[in-house]
Order: C-alpha cells, then structure tokens, then sequence
C-alpha cells in the first residue's frame, strides 16, 4: 500500500510513507471492531432480512462505502496521529527540555496520546510557536478516558455556550479560546465534554 503524504508536506509536517502506513494500519486496529461482519444479510433469517427491508432498510454490505463511518473515523484518527508532534518536536517548538514536556503531559496540561510506547502531541494544541492560549487551563478538566477523537471533536466543533459576537453565532472552544476569551469558561464547560445531548 502506498499513502499519500503530500497533504502532510503542504502544511508543513515531515511524514514518510512507511510511517504514514504504520499509522493508518494503528489507527485502523485502535478504531475498527475485532470483526467486521462481512455481510451481515448472512448472520440474518431470510425472515429477518425480509423484515428489515419492508421496514426500508437495506441491511446489505457496503464495504466499500466511503461514507462508512468505521473507516471514516479510522482515517481521521490516522490524520491526528500523522499530524501530531513527537515530545522532541513539541519541545523544540516550545523552547524547553523534552522531560518539561513529559511532566505537562503527566499534569495534564498538554494533550498527548500514546501510540505504542511514544507519546504523540496533536497539533490542534499549537499556534505559531507556542501554545493555543489558555488550553492548558482547560485540558485538564477534560474527562478522563475520553478517545482522542472525541477530545478533538469537542475542541473543534461550535459550542452552543460560546459566541464571539452580537449575534451569537456558536463557535469551537479553540476559536475561543484563539480569540483571547477567558480560558475559565471554556474550563467550565469541558468536563461534560463526550456527553450526549
């Protein structure tokens, strides 16, 4: 299999082919069930499969659907991971000691996930050369356990709670937070992040 990489190089990221596969192959065992059932019409009674379609419901397979969201959420979790800074990447961004880095990664003060035995820092967290202002107030009240692409859906998506102007048009806790609004309010709000409705 050969990956595409020149997506990562237009903005900016060095990623190898061989690295790009590795971590498509990571994100797809992290992210994909144990067994994708190959046609589900073959585990299903003609009774039931009947049913389901006079109920207009087509429960035939569709591997190759593009918009399968099993292997949709595999690919932006690939993505994540591919753009993500490495601790000694993170660390020459910012000006400090690998083991600085390690130890905010500990207090929870930047956001990393662990990809085999390596921490991985995604770039969502980045500007420039420093850090999203006031993030490191906020990520700690994120709640534990939380997958890193509910954690980055939660950063990215508008928050009905957040608007920067007059006619109270949502915006994302990033873009918040990259306006220079008070990190406390966005603090306040995220330990219900990964919460349904």
């Amino acid at each position: 299999m050969i990956l595409e990489t020149r997506v990562f190089e237009r903005i900016g990221l060095q990623v190898g082919a061989a690295e790009l596969e590795a971590l498509v192959a990571d994100a797809l065992e992290q992210v994909v069930p144990v067994r994708i059932v190959a046609d589900p019409t073959a585990e299903l009674s003609r009774e039931e499969t009947a049913a389901l379609r006079r109920g207009g419901l087509d429960p035939a397979w569709r591997g190759d659907d593009v918009d399968n969201p099993t292997l949709r959420s595999a690919a932006e979790y690939a993505a994540l991971l591919a753009s993500s800074l490495s601790v000694e990447q993170a660390a020459a961004l910012l000006g400090v000691d690998g083991s600085r880095i390690r130890h905010r990664l500990a207090e929870g003060t930047l956001y990393g996930v662990k990809d085999r035995h390596t921490w991985r820092l995604p770039a969502f967290q980045f500007a420039g050369r420093g850090l999203v202002p006031g993030l490191e107030r906020v990520l700690p009240h994120l709640p534990g356990g939380l997958h890193p692409l509910a954690v980055l859906g939660w950063l990215t998506r508008p928050n009905p709670d957040l608007y920067l102007d007059a006619d109270e048009t949502p915006v994302s806790p990033l873009d918040w937070l990259r306006a220079g609004h008070d990190p406390e309010r966005v603090a306040r709000l995220a330990s219900g992040a990964g919460q349904l409705g």
